[in-house]
C-alpha cells in the first residue's frame, strides 16, 4: 500500500468519527476554514479523497459527493 500524506491520514480520522461527510465538510476540517469549491484545498482534498479510493480505503456513497470508510470483508 502507498504511504498516505498527512492530509490523508486527517481524512480517514474524520470518516471514522463521522462517516457520510462530504468533500466541502472534509476539506473544512483539514484546512480549519470556511472553503469554497474550486479552490486549491477543495481541489487539493478532493484529489486526496481520490487517492483514497483507487486505493481502496474509502468509497464514494452517493451522488452528492460523500465519502465513507470502506468495510473490510
Amino acid at each position: 500500500m502507498a504511504r498516505l500524506s498527512k492530509n490523508q491520514k486527517q481524512i480517514l480520522k474524520f470518516l471514522e468519527v463521522k462517516p457520510g461527510m462530504t468533500t466541502k465538510e472534509i476539506a473544512e476540517l483539514v484546512f480549519g476554514k470556511l472553503v469554497e469549491y474550486k479552490t486549491k484545498e477543495y481541489s487539493s482534498t478532493s484529489r486526496s479523497l481520490k487517492s483514497l479510493e483507487r486505493q481502496g480505503l474509502i468509497q464514494r456513497v452517493q451522488v452528492k459527493l460523500r465519502w465513507r470508510l470502506k468495510t473490510q470483508q
